[in-house]
């Protein structure tokens, strides 16, 4: 069957039905199909089926096994097919859990990843919320309760242009998206007393966060260069639906397990001085201050990351904003401090 016609079969469905046409057609062409022998044992985890088949061709046996109440285990068996005089296909969906799956014949089918579907059944549903959500970055990014209360949370405001929004060096009260306008970064080098503009931010562009995120004054100011407006969410509410939702921490042992098995590569979010003096082999160095501007560039933004700093303050923060960028990124627990395994540099 070609794609688009299986796009718009799918469509048809429960499952499928919330999604654009489009996205809905790029998710197919996207999905890998393949032919495999009768007796083909089907799955993508140790645990069973996580992933959606589509079964094109062949006849499918599925198993689930769970714990009844009294604590006996119980197998369900079922068969799958496609039949003559329906769709031309048949969907078996990876959401119960614990299903195993074995080819009774030769067998055409396409494998969707659940985690993708359900980030775009989010977004599809985020569609039908203001305008203006669809379009900001960090709310594709939350799980869909997360995203429709933070915005309900916002409360818009008209800024004029030259109006400072944020001070280094004040505590910190809210977090920031600028809808419409621009708005200049700047930093004050504490040892020099330096002030230069370090970046411009526009539309949809987020700030205020790094000083949330490790509970400190802030690193930088932000001065509008036009009138505009900007979302606010006060510190209360991003503590309680953006941090939990957009900050993921892994311990020294998660972080070393996925490093060794090539699922994920290190960046180092400190100093360079602090980078050369000590560091976890390996790492790439993309300090936190960097990171806003042009160091995001720098960074492939396909792998997963570890973020690593001293203790694990700075590199929540950097976690959250690659995030923000649609970059996976997890925070390390304890930092470098907190290491157990091997460390290079000038100190070894």
């Amino acid at each position: 069957m070609h794609p688009t016609d299986l796009a718009r079969r799918l469509g048809a469905t429960t499952l499928f039905s919330h999604l654009p046409r489009a996205q809905l057609a790029s998710l197919v062409e996207r999905s890998p199909r393949r032919r495999v022998p009768a007796g083909t044992w089907i799955g993508d985890s140790p645990g069973g089926l996580k992933s959606h088949l589509v079964l094109l061709a062949g006849e499918l046996e599925a198993q689930r096994t769970w714990t009844a109440d009294d604590a006996s285990q119980t197998t369900s068996t079922w068969r799958v097919g496609v039949a003559p005089d329906g769709p031309g296909f048949s969907l078996l969906g990876g959401a119960a859990g614990q299903i195993r799956v074995q080819a009774l014949s030769d067998a055409e089918l396409m494998t969707i990843d659940g985690d993708e579907l359900d980030a775009m059944l989010d977004g599809s549903h985020l569609e039908q919320s203001p305008a203006l959500a669809r379009h900001l970055k960090v709310f594709h990014k939350l799980p869909l309760e997360n995203a429709l209360q933070a915005f309900d949370r916002m409360t818009e405001r008209a800024v004029r242009s030259g109006q400072t929004i944020i001070t280094q060096g004040e505590p910190a009260d809210a977090y920031y998206i600028i809808v419409a306008g621009e708005a200049e970064v700047w930093v004050t080098d504490p040892l020099s007393d330096e002030t230069r503009c370090v970046t411009v931010l526009g539309a949809t562009d987020a700030f205020g966060e790094e000083a949330l995120l490790v509970e400190g004054n802030r690193t930088a100011t932000v001065k509008m260069i036009s009138p505009g407006r900007l979302l606010v969410l006060d510190r209360s509410d991003f503590e309680l639906l953006l941090k939990p939702a957009m900050v993921e921490v892994v311990d020294a042992e998660q972080a070393h397990g996925l490093l060794r098995r090539g699922a994920a590569r290190l960046l180092d979010c400190r100093y360079a001085m602090e980078y050369d003096e000590c560091r976890i082999p390996g790492a790439q160095l993309v300090p936190l201050d960097k990171l806003r501007r042009e160091g995001v560039f720098a960074i492939d933004p396909e792998p997963s990351y570890i973020v690593y700093c001293r203790s694990g303050r700075r590199s929540t923060a950097a976690a959250f904003l690659l995030r923000e960028r649609g970059i996976r990124a997890m925070s390390l627990s304890g930092g470098i401090l907190g290491w157990p395994y091997e460390v290079e540099g000038s100190n070894n």
